[in-house]
């Protein structure tokens, strides 16, 4: 059986169309979803034989792959859009989601950061913080708060403090999160009315996903020690020379302006009216 004898972009009919003779068992030809969890399927076919090919189809031509469970009704059955079938690392065949922006807690935050960041700690505090899903997995989690040197603050300004991105799922489930996060951040500080926003990498690490978020290199910053004698600081990662990149915001005026705070009443005008309307004692002030 050739992959496009029956549909251009998929190949296999469903069980509900006209069933064609399968090439390996002579049967009528059936292919179905038998199950779905995370990211991993399995499917249910005539035969050995079909089943074979359609996962060599699949590693051949992946966008095939997509097409054909699509055709399942594999997004209607999990709620979420098919970005690929892609290798998992392991000869395996893994199902890629559509990247989603969502939320988590301050702690769910915390504790992805403590776990997958590669070489820095959770900052003291932040402003806001945004994540990115492939599927139901949480991929990545940005924090954004006010910038850590002290020149820049109070220049409307506001930097990435963690961007950390999980390395211990296969690379394609990861792929274009960072810039997806790098995104985010910069609308997100735009909508809230700031004018510039920050982010430092180090000098060994690429800024691909910054140069693909369309954000710009603006600094070469000397490494150096945070310890001091007034304030004991960890100076991991410190002494490493970083690359500062920025972004210049163009925040949206508001349409209308704010409401105007109501004066309280002067004692003259409370007292005006209380004398103008009959006492708590049933007498008419005169």
């Amino acid at each position: 059986m050739q992959k496009n004898d029956a549909f251009p972009s998929a190949g296999l009919p469903l069980a509900s169309d006209c069933p064609l003779q399968c090439l390996f068992c002579g049967e009528p030809e059936q292919a179905e979803l038998l199950e779905i969890w995370g990211h991993d399927f399995m499917l249910q076919t005539c035969c050995e034989g079909l089943h074979e090919q359609i996962v060599i189809d699949m590693n051949d031509d992946p966008a095939w792959g997509r097409e054909l469970l699509r055709r399942l009704e594999i997004e209607p059955l999990t709620g979420h859009r098919l970005r690929r079938v892609t290798d998992d690392g392991c000869t395996g065949i893994i199902l890629d989601w559509q990247l989603q922006h969502g939320t988590v807690s301050a702690g769910e935050a915390r504790r992805f950061i403590a776990r997958h960041h590669a070489h820095c700690g959770m900052p003291t505090a932040w402003r806001f913080h945004g994540a990115v899903f492939n599927g139901r997995t949480l991929m990545g989690v940005a924090l954004v708060g006010n910038p850590v040197a002290r020149a820049l603050s109070g220049r409307g300004i506001l930097e990435i403090n963690r961007l950390c991105i999980r390395r211990d799922t296969p690379a394609a489930l990861r792929w274009n999160a960072a810039s997806m996060l790098y995104g985010w951040c910069s609308r997100e500080a735009e909508r809230r009315g700031w004018q510039k926003i920050i982010t430092y990498t180090r000098v060994d690490e690429p800024g691909t996903s910054l140069e693909a978020a369309g954000w710009q290199r603006e600094a070469c910053v000397r490494g150096r020690g945070w310890h001091s004698a007034q304030r004991a600081r960890s100076n991991r990662n410190g002494w490493i020379d970083k690359i500062r990149w920025s972004r210049s915001l163009a925040p949206r005026l508001q349409s209308t302006p704010p409401p105007k705070r109501s004066k309280p009443p002067c004692a003259a005008s409370m007292w005006t009216g209380w004398t103008t309307v009959e006492s708590a004692f049933g007498f008419t002030p005169a």
